[in-house]
């Protein structure tokens, strides 16, 4: 995909609302850059590191025309934590991933149904040919929040730190059609 700026997206389910990031979501996002919940994604962090990567963030929307979500609860705003699509450098293609930032957020399905949204609004809107998950194999939850979106498991890559990770690919609006 062409850079091509969506900015600002929203996007809303029952519970949750979703939105580009915006300078009001920094404070949410450097509290959980800090605590040990973001040690899969390179934390923790100083607030300068989180600075570096809410700006990173912001940066991917303007040059890609997609990234992560801010997800907050829809009945009260809180922030619960990030779900996108991430297209860096370093991987063969875009991957649909998320993040919440407290343990009280777990088991509530926030991540399915947040990156469900972020999943067919990439295939419907953003018009990505194909989206995957990177997934450490030591990660159950990712891997079952994968398989709850319908994801099929699809060989494995290495991360940048040389570790092995999983692939899930994530079927295409098309697909799932053909297969129903």
């Amino acid at each position: 995909m062409n850079a091509v700026t969506l900015f600002p997206v929203g996007l809303s389910t029952e519970r949750l609302m979703l939105r580009t990031p915006e300078m009001r979501d920094f404070d949410a996002f450097a509290t959980w850059v800090a605590s040990p919940r973001s040690q899969r994604f390179g934390g923790p962090g100083s607030r300068n590191d989180a600075r570096e990567g809410f700006d990173f963030m912001r940066d991917h929307w303007a040059r890609k025309g997609f990234g992560y979500f801010h997800v907050a609860l829809a009945a009260t705003g809180e922030a619960v934590g990030r779900v996108g699509i991430s297209h860096p450098e370093h991987r063969p293609e875009p991957e649909v991933a998320y993040g919440l930032y407290e343990d009280r957020f777990e088991h509530q399905g926030f991540a399915t149904e947040a990156a469900i949204a972020v999943r067919d609004w990439g295939y419907d809107v953003a018009g990505l040919a194909t989206l995957v998950s990177y997934i450490s194999a030591d990660n159950a939850a990712s891997i079952r929040l994968a398989a709850r979106m319908g994801a099929r498991p699809d060989g494995t890559t290495q991360g940048r730190d040389g570790t092995t990770q999983l692939v899930y690919r994530h079927v295409a609006p098309a697909d799932r059609e053909a297969r129903a």
